[in-house]
């Protein structure tokens, strides 16, 4: 949460207790405290207002979703949210989706409130999370250890997961919803791969990272409807006949999670993964 001197010109009137405001430079600002609204009209100047909070409203942000935040969440926990965000700015060296000013802060904020009642965070997607999303993992990273020092709170592994999703929705103008549904339909596919050939992560190292990303890519080709060729393909099907079974498979539940088709090219490049990890297991 800012501190800023005035003056402010009044835009809108929310409330008695609140009002929507421009600073001198053309910023939105939001107003609260007692009375502040009271009496006051559009155009009014407010010299030295005697403010209890005032927020600047990211471009893009409903004035009501904002409002709603600083209603209901600390200030800290705003400011936190926002440092976690430009963070992310620098380090991803693009800009957000103006959402995760509201999603971020109100993930950040059920979470505190979960941690400080004792509650679990589970998040069983987080290793493909960490190999898919590594930048925004390691910027999550960073904005646990931001809580940690700001809030007095340590953020366990699992939560960074989510707050790297968010980070990657916002960086992808996707939502958190659809990051986090596919990120469960490649742990499904990881899990059967597991079962026809043995654990991944330990022993089959880059190749394991590498099916990762190719799992996220093609996911994301497939709902697109982005269309690839692949002129191997019978040679794939005859020479590599287990691991285009297995690719095969995959595509299966692929399509039965999302509710698309996958192509034949897709299922051969899989293939072409598939077969360089049975490599290593065999």
């Amino acid at each position: 949460m800012a501190t800023i001197e005035g003056p402010f010109t009044v835009q809108r009137i929310l409330s008695n207790n609140a009002v929507i405001a421009n600073t001198v430079i053309g910023q939105d600002v939001i107003l609260l405290g007692k009375g502040m609204g009271f009496g006051r009209k559009a155009g009014d100047l407010l010299k030295s207002p005697k403010y209890e909070k005032i927020y600047v409203v990211p471009e893009g942000v409903a004035e009501q979703q904002a409002l709603s935040l600083i209603e209901q969440v600390e200030p800290a926990v705003i400011q936190v949210a926002e440092d976690i965000i430009e963070l992310a700015k620098t380090q991803l060296g693009q800009a957000l989706h103006p959402r995760v000013y509201v999603a971020l802060t109100d993930h950040i904020n059920f979470t505190l409130i979960r941690l400080s009642q004792g509650m679990e965070i589970k998040n069983p997607f987080i290793s493909e999370i960490e190999v898919m999303y590594p930048d925004e993992f390691y910027v999550a990273t960073q904005g646990a250890k931001l809580i940690a020092e700001k809030l007095s709170i340590t953020i366990p592994r699992e939560e960074i997961g989510f707050i790297a999703l968010h980070l990657h929705a916002a960086r992808h103008n996707r939502s958190v919803g659809e990051s986090l549904k596919h990120s469960q339909v490649i742990s499904k596919v990881i899990q059967h791969i597991e079962i026809q050939i043995g654990p991944l992560q330990e022993n089959s190292g880059l190749n394991y990272t590498r099916l990762l990303t190719h799992l996220q890519s093609s996911i994301h080709r497939v709902v697109t409807n982005t269309a690839i060729e692949n002129p191997f393909m019978e040679h794939l099907k005859k020479d590599f006949t287990r691991s285009y079974e297995l690719a095969r498979q995959v595509g299966d539940i692929i399509e039965m999670e999302l509710q698309v088709k996958v192509p034949d090219a897709e299922i051969g490049y899989l293939t072409i993964h598939l077969e360089r990890i049975r490599g290593k297991h065999h």
